[in-house]
């Protein structure tokens, strides 16, 4: 168990904090484009 904790340790290092920046923005510009993208609960509208 101590050595899968620090595996685990180790491997949170190999991420610093720019590249979690960047995973969390390329992630709101997909959901924002998908969401932009949808369409209107009905189908038709406009009625």
């Amino acid at each position: 168990m101590k050595n899968k904790l620090a595996q685990l340790f180790t491997a949170t290092h190999k991420f610093n904090r720019t590249h979690v920046q960047m995973i969390f923005a390329i992630l709101a510009l997909a959901m924002l484009v998908l969401g932009a993208g949808a369409p209107t609960i009905g189908g038709g509208g406009g009625g």
